[in-house]
């Protein structure tokens, strides 16, 4: 007699991060320059996130401009952003500090307040911009720090990240990546033939900071422009994750998320039916947790249970809320019928077990017996006919495994363990 029995195996979960972000970029021709904000999104896609963009960058536009721009604020008030990237004129942060505080931080002032009125889980991104190539000339008289490149970028660096603090937000670090990149690959240029503008390389090298100061992660091994060298996109790629992710604390990014540890386990079993318990292990630190079972079922709960009735891999996908933070986990879950005689609870036995070479099958089961050995995710590693009662396991992993006989159309199994 057979019957069909449905068995979770194994269950695997693994941290899921894979994000959408909805970014306004309000600036001008350095924003604009190469289109950035698509830069930004062709980098994250290609890394298995998302951006949905818009932008306001009228060319020399300035924070003071936006504050009053009917465009920049409408879109702002739309609300749903996770980031409003805030971008002044080149020129105005670089100057002595009385002049940025009349000229620009009121109006980075301005325009935070109005993004944190109008979208509850989203803030200010500022945008920290690169000192010309050869400085200002034409405020080099007036304010000699200007004169230079190293001198600019000094007060750019101390400007946005002032502005940064003031308002309680992150700032991207593209002007301490350029200055990096600058003293690392001095043969390579950066700057469009005016000596301010960013030539691809530049704005390359500004998305690649913008992905990693938007979603926490390293943008290397990202999609390039075709017409850019891989070695090139590869220097470019390793400085922004030098720069960004050795001076976290330095430019207000906090990649802290809720946390995400899931328990799970099979409650009951029946011939068509597996039930999974789900449990949020850090409940007492989270408002809410949603579930997506992978079968059609979605519920919320710390702890949760869902019903399996077809055999399959199923994914899991439980969104771990703590405020307007949130963090991903994914869960893979499989369900494998099996055939089982009646007698399935005298079929074989494996020693030892754990082993580093080679098993011995202890079996009553009559007839021609195959074996197939399985990952904990169902692909056969190997297979074949018992014979002498023995198998070598030497060219296996270390790891945890499922050992299966097959009989007349019967399937019996076990767990093994592969040791070094």
């Amino acid at each position: 007699m057979k019957k069909l029995l449905l068995l979770a195996i194994f269950i695997s979960s693994v941290s899921y991060a894979q994000q959408t972000k909805r970014v306004l970029f309000l600036g001008n021709s350095y924003t604009y320059g190469n289109n950035l904000p698509l830069l930004v999104e062709n980098i994250a896609y290609s890394k298995g996130d998302s951006v949905y963009h818009d932008q306001n960058t009228p060319g020399g536009y300035t924070l003071n401009g936006h504050s009053t721009n009917s465009t920049s604020i409408g879109k702002i008030q739309l609300g749903g952003w996770d980031h409003v990237v805030l971008q002044d004129q080149s020129q105005i942060p670089s100057l002595n500090p009385a002049f940025v505080a009349a000229n620009s931080l009121p109006y980075a002032q301005a325009l935070s307040d109005t993004i944190y009125k109008y979208n509850d889980c989203g803030g200010p991104l500022f945008f920290m911009t690169w000192g010309r190539q050869n400085g200002d000339a034409a405020n080099c008289a007036s304010y000699p720090p200007s004169c230079t490149y190293a001198g600019m970028q000094g007060r750019l660096r101390s400007s946005y990240l002032l502005m940064g603090s003031q308002n309680n937000s992150p700032v991207s670090p593209v002007g301490a990546v350029w200055r990096e990149f600058r003293a690392n690959f001095p043969n390579t240029n950066l700057y469009a033939g005016d000596g301010s503008h960013p030539n691809i390389n530049g704005s390359y090298l500004a998305a690649c900071t913008f992905y990693s100061s938007l979603f926490h992660k390293s943008a290397i091994g990202a999609w390039k422009p075709t017409s850019m060298d891989s070695t090139l996109a590869f220097n470019i790629q390793s400085q922004v994750n030098t720069t960004v992710f050795d001076s976290l604390i330095v430019w207000g990014i906090d990649t802290l998320l809720p946390p995400n540890s899931v328990t799970y386990y099979q409650t009951s079993t029946t011939p068509s039916q597996v039930d999974i318990a789900f449990f949020a292990n850090d409940s007492l630190v989270l408002d809410s947790v949603t579930w997506n079972f992978g079968n059609g079922n979605s519920t919320s709960g710390f702890s949760v249970i869902n019903n399996y009735f077809n055999s399959g891999t199923y994914t899991v996908i439980s969104q771990h809320w703590q405020g307007c933070l949130k963090s991903i986990d994914t869960s893979e879950v499989f369900v494998y019928p099996w055939s089982v005689g009646e007698n399935a609870s005298i079929a074989f036995d494996i020693y030892p077990n754990p082993t580093n070479d080679k098993i011995a099958v202890k079996t009553e089961l009559k007839g021609k017996v195959h074996y197939s050995i399985l990952t904990t995710k169902g692909q056969i590693v190997l297979n074949g006919t018992l014979q002498n009662e023995e198998i070598n396991l030497e060219n296996l992993s270390v790891g945890l495994y499922i050992l299966l006989l097959e009989v007349e159309g019967k399937l019996y199994r076990q767990k093994l363990i592969k040791t070094n």
